[in-house]
């Protein structure tokens, strides 16, 4: 099982190539509102007007005093979130890739995965108990159902034979059915305990400690088309960038790196990650056949 900062480290791996990027520690810890940060070694490429990267927050700097090491800083540049910070806590410098923008792209990869387009989907299971009475009952604690799997009843400890005059109703009202799901039961049906399987969407990851299984609910089979994902999706945005009219002024740029070059070199990104979907698709379809009657 991976965090989400264990992906974003393998994303960065690759991104970077070998790449190494500038880098200080910090030397004395900070709280989320210190605007002077002290470091360990020779500031270095750390000047006025340079952007670094702690943790997942970037920072502006101001003025740089080189006999103590001390930066002058803006806290929370580019829209992120200032927090505190320990001695020893990482620098780096003008980043290529800063965490918060694959942070973000991360969260997107993990939303386009579950839609119409891609159909891919985590596996849900639930115990619920049934009255033998009831037409319909809440799937409790359910949350961005796509579709129900399949439903069964214990009949006997080892036997869960399929109910398949049941299905799904959802928008219902939460002060009658709280998860706002509910099983509808066209046929009469006997109380015991159900079984529920569902299909659910994945879910966004709040922050880099994150789980990518217990939270996402994206299995580790498909890490790797979430690594393709957010490659993908930052090197396009790096490939709008070249495309300025005013990051021309480098003469050599155009013969070395022509524009669409860096569009290319994603293509076969896109390629892998589509064939993945339709690889990992074709399994949860082999694995999770529909038993539900339409």
């Amino acid at each position: 099982m991976s965090t989400a900062a264990a992906l974003l480290d393998r994303v960065q791996r690759q991104l970077l190539s070998g790449t190494v990027e500038q880098r200080n520690k910090l030397a004395v810890a900070v709280d989320a509102s210190e605007v002077s940060f002290v470091t360990t070694y020779d500031v270095g490429g750390l000047r006025p007007g340079t952007v670094f990267e702690i943790d997942s927050e970037l920072c502006y700097i101001w003025e740089v005093n080189q006999g103590t090491k001390t930066l002058s800083v803006e806290r929370g540049y580019a829209g992120t979130t200032p927090a505190a910070h320990d001695d020893g806590d990482v620098i780096t410098i003008n980043p290529r890739f800063p965490k918060v923008q694959l942070f973000d792209a991360l969260n997107q990869d993990i939303d386009d995965l579950s839609s119409p387009a891609h159909g891919l989907f985590a596996v849900v299971n639930v115990d619920l108990s049934y009255n033998g009475s009831d037409r319909q009952i809440d799937i409790t604690g359910a949350t961005n159902v796509i579709d129900l799997i399949e439903v069964r009843l214990r009949y006997l400890s080892d036997d869960y034979p399929i109910i398949r005059g049941a299905r799904l109703q959802r928008n219902l009202p939460t002060t009658d059915f709280p998860s706002g799901y509910s099983i509808v039961f066209d046929d009469d049906l006997m109380a015991g305990s159900l079984r529920v399987t569902y299909k659910s969407g994945f879910s966004r990851v709040s922050s880099l400690t994150d789980n990518i299984q217990t939270v996402a609910k994206v299995p580790t089979t498909m890490e790797d088309i979430l690594e393709m994902g957010v490659i993908m999706r930052v090197l396009s945005a790096r490939e709008i960038k070249r495309s300025f009219l005013e990051a021309q002024g480098d003469t050599r740029r155009p013969d070395e790196v022509p524009v669409g070059g860096m569009r290319d070199s994603f293509a076969n990104v896109l390629r892998l990650r589509r064939d993945r979907i339709i690889a990992e698709k074709a399994k949860l379809i082999r694995q999770y056949p529909l038993t539900l009657r339409s």
